[in-house]
């Protein structure tokens, strides 16, 4: 092939090296049963090659072959946004292919989104008992169109991008759509950042659901799409929000020796739950904390995570806060990290009694921490 004809990374001038360190590692291939319906598979890129692919598109796309190739995006989702509206402009499916991660901190560092079409169905004979299964018609072709982007310094770029399809593409709207990644509206990034402002206005789910069906009559959200978008959203800027948390009780600590917190992480290092006490609370419960009132509010931080309080009573009987904490979620498994932490806290002092109300998850966490301790519910 003429090297004229050749569009590299290397042609776009953009800031940032796109050389990677070599302790990375690429997840492992599963190339067994390609589903029929949109999803992620995990593959391993077999040569180790890093050379930038071959770029062939067509002009009358509407997308120039430059402006694709060394686009920045903010995060991986909106890269897949991007590349997903454009698929259904040019009459095609998008799925996520693979990831690469760092071997050290498992960052995934590289996305590949690819046509619906690419790979073939693996031809093994399917029984069941002493019968054929008949097998789905293959809609799978190979095809090699493609649109990869890497971490650099804190954005995604897009380093691979082949728009070259070995099948016939579609240009009926409304059959494009039958695609899964297209079949529904919600998925859209118009729809999800409608969604995302209407929730800063303080829309609640339910309210946020009624609105975006009524200005688009093509689009069905539930209220639960809805927090499913907006925990998308949390996701993405949990990262910045949680250091901003560790520098503020750092200086909290500075100024208060006896001030304790801790965090709850995912694997992936998103935040999940986070828990702190002041000195003077601590003291207070050594004093006070034979009966502890435990309460979880509602989402009503940007962050939707429910707030969790200790409060107990003093000598005056007024009330005192011991500690507080924003949780991931009301699980059972959560409640246990957290009465874990308060414990450790409070020095291993268990309450004597405990008010909290009727949840099921809360009470199976109080029995494993604080056996010993009597669990009353409030009115």
């Amino acid at each position: 092939m003429d090297q004229s004809q050749i569009t590299t990374i290397e042609d776009i001038d953009i800031s940032g090296s796109l050389v990677c360190a070599d302790d990375v590692v690429d997840l492992e291939k599963d190339n067994d049963e390609w589903q029929e319906h949109d999803q992620c598979q995990i593959m391993e890129d077999e040569d180790g090659d890093d050379s930038v692919q071959e770029i062939v598109g067509d002009d009358d796309s509407g997308f120039s072959e430059a402006p694709i190739l060394g686009r920045v995006f903010k995060t991986a989702e909106e890269a897949y946004g991007f590349y997903n509206d454009y698929a259904q402009g040019k009459g095609f499916g998008t799925r996520k292919q693979y990831t690469s991660r760092n071997m050290k901190t498992q960052q995934i560092y590289r996305w590949n989104y690819v046509c619906s079409k690419q790979g073939v169905k693996k031809q093994n004979h399917k029984r069941v008992g002493n019968h054929n299964v008949k097998r789905h018609k293959d809609s799978r072709t190979n095809c090699s169109a493609m649109l990869q982007v890497k971490l650099v310094d804190g954005l995604w770029i897009v380093e691979k991008f082949n728009d070259a399809h070995n099948h016939p593409l579609i240009m009926t709207p409304s059959k494009v759509k039958k695609f899964p990644s297209h079949g529904d509206l919600r998925r859209s990034n118009f729809t999800k950042s409608l969604v995302t402002k209407l929730f800063e206005e303080g829309l609640t789910s339910s309210k946020i659901s009624k609105v975006v069906n009524t200005m688009n009559k093509e689009v069905n959200i539930t209220p639960i799409q809805v927090n499913t978008i907006l925990s998308g959203q949390r996701k993405n800027n949990v990262g910045r929000e949680c250091q901003d948390i560790i520098k503020h009780f750092q200086r909290k600590s500075a100024l208060d020796g006896a001030f304790y917190f801790d965090m709850h992480l995912a694997e992936d290092g998103i935040l999940r739950s986070v828990f702190w006490a002041d000195g003077r609370s601590r003291a207070a419960y050594a004093h006070f904390g034979e009966v502890l009132v435990f309460d979880v509010t509602y989402k009503t931080n940007k962050l939707r995570f429910p707030f969790a309080t200790f409060v107990g009573v003093n000598h005056h009987g007024q009330s005192i806060l011991f500690a507080a904490a924003l949780l991931e979620d009301e699980t059972e498994a959560t409640f246990t990290w957290l009465f874990e932490q308060y414990q450790t806290c409070m020095f291993g002092k268990s309450p004597i009694a405990i008010i909290t109300d009727q949840d099921k998850a809360m009470g199976k966490a109080i029995a494993n921490i604080f056996p010993k301790a009597r669990h009353c519910f409030c009115a």
